[in-house]
């Protein structure tokens, strides 16, 4: 490996054309390309990386958990540097050359694990907490643990129903894409808005705005809702769609 390589030519070397999402590329990136420099020069490998980006979203969830407006944004600054790493795994995989499915598939699991973490940590915070749903005081409401609880369900019944049927949801957006009873510009912002609200990297992001101006509880939500409403929607669409068999 290059000792003295620059920021530049490491760019060039382990970045990507594109992210998945624009949050990624301008609000990530210019941060994470300074932790690919600085562990280019250690032997520590990507899935050890991961590891360390686990770790940041976990503790992020326990500061979120006690109900402290200062624990919670130091809670969105772990949360923050769980989406940095998330970008330096893949950044110093590419630059060492180092690929395996086990680190993909650590990768998925990372995000998994913290997406439960986040929500958990999110619910008993406004438990815990002070917050106001709509003028309507929520410390030490049960139903707030409720749906934090039901977030998460819904988040892993999407999951599982995507991995056992990911040929029914290509067939599904493709279906979709080519249907002409859907105005073009209609489809592009459904798809928007299923492709990245429900973004793992922009249901994070959300979750930090969400706690930094003190609106966490509508975000729980949104969140709550959208995912209950995002599988069966999904749920639906599968088993009425006359392309598959």
């Amino acid at each position: 490996m290059e000792n003295n390589i620059s920021l530049k030519e490491l760019e060039k070397k382990c970045r990507k054309n594109s992210y998945d999402c624009r949050c990624s590329e301008k609000i990530l990136n210019k941060f994470s390309i300074y932790f690919t420099w600085l562990f280019s020069k250690t032997s520590i490998t990507p899935n050890q990386i991961t590891f360390l980006m686990i770790v940041n979203g976990i503790v992020g969830g326990v500061f979120l958990a006690t109900g402290n407006y200062i624990h919670a944004l130091m809670g969105s600054l772990f949360l923050y540097l769980f989406l940095v790493f998330d970008l330096v795994d893949g950044e110093v995989a590419r630059y060492k050359k180092i690929f395996s499915r086990k680190g993909k598939f650590l990768d998925f699991v990372a995000n998994d694990i913290v997406f439960a973490s986040t929500f958990l940590g999110l619910s008993l915070g406004i438990f815990n907490g002070d917050c106001k749903l709509f003028g309507y005081a929520l410390y030490h409401n049960p139903i707030v643990l409720i749906t934090g609880m039901i977030t998460i369900i819904f988040f892993a019944f999407f999951k599982l129903s995507s991995c056992y049927a990911k040929d029914i949801d290509e067939n599904l957006q493709e279906s979709f894409l080519k249907s002409d009873r859907v105005n073009g510009r209609i489809k592009s912002i459904v798809l928007k808005i299923s492709n990245n609200v429900f973004y793992d990297t922009i249901v994070v992001m959300l979750v930090i705005v969400g706690v930094i101006f003190r609106l966490s509880q509508y975000i729980l939500l949104f969140y709550a809702g959208g995912y209950i409403l995002r599988y069966f929607v999904a749920v639906f669409l599968k088993m009425n769609n006359k392309n598959i068999k």
